[in-house]
């Protein structure tokens, strides 16, 4: 399952060029072909607003228009708002083949991701305004929400993670890979600094140490 992700450094040093290949038609939509011509690639918007990307390699991503409207408002009225996500989608599919994903927004208000490979992202908020995740990709499946006593827990397959507060009020990580930490204030507070939600520090501690 592939999400693309935004103003990666990477991208800005590996697509610098595109701009000058880059060119808007009449229609508004948007169109790319690399210098040797062996890449093309397309951003058009169709009447109901959504936005469909495809390229010379049988690619199809179809971004509806509530999900832009969530994820990415302005994108009709900013041009460059919309070419940098045209750059965005070149860069995280010009080297797949046959590849096709939808980002939609459901009537829960709920975010689904769906590929063609069997893949499918779901998040958004529980009905206490939660935040909630579910991921199921390559036969594993993910999920994270709020439990009952206010903490955050994760399963995989199994496996399982927890961020929860103990009886000195302080955030305790314990997982199913035998990792257990608590955090005093200072260290907390350092973490809410750069992640700023409990459920960004939650992830970021799953990804360094939940597979350990």
């Amino acid at each position: 399952m592939r999400t693309h992700i935004l103003c990666l450094f990477i991208l800005v040093i590996n697509i610098q060029g595109f701009s000058q290949k880059i060119e808007t038609d009449i229609f508004d939509d948007l169109k790319f072909e690399s210098r040797d011509k062996q890449y093309t690639a397309s951003l058009k918007r169709n009447i109901f607003d959504d936005l469909i990307f495809s390229d010379s390699r049988d690619n199809k991503i179809t971004l509806e228009n509530k999900y832009l409207h969530l994820e990415h408002q302005g994108v009709f009225e900013n041009s460059e708002e919309k070419i940098n996500l045209f750059r965005n989608l070149i860069h995280d599919y010009r080297h797949d083949e046959k590849y096709e994903q939808t980002y939609a927004v459901d009537i829960l208000d709920k975010v689904v991701i769906q590929d063609n490979r069997n893949g499918k992202v779901e998040y958004g908020k529980d009905i206490f305004g939660n935040q909630t995740y579910s991921e199921k990709s390559n036969g594993i499946e993910k999920s994270m929400k709020r439990n009952f006593q206010g903490g955050l827990d994760y399963n995989e397959n199994n496996k399982t993670a927890t961020l929860q507060k103990d009886l000195y009020n302080r955030w305790k990580y314990v997982d199913s890979s035998g990792n257990e930490f608590v955090f005093g204030d200072r260290t907390w507070n350092s973490l809410k600094g750069k992640f700023k939600t409990e459920e960004d520090i939650f992830f970021s501690l799953i990804k360094a140490f939940f597979n350990d």
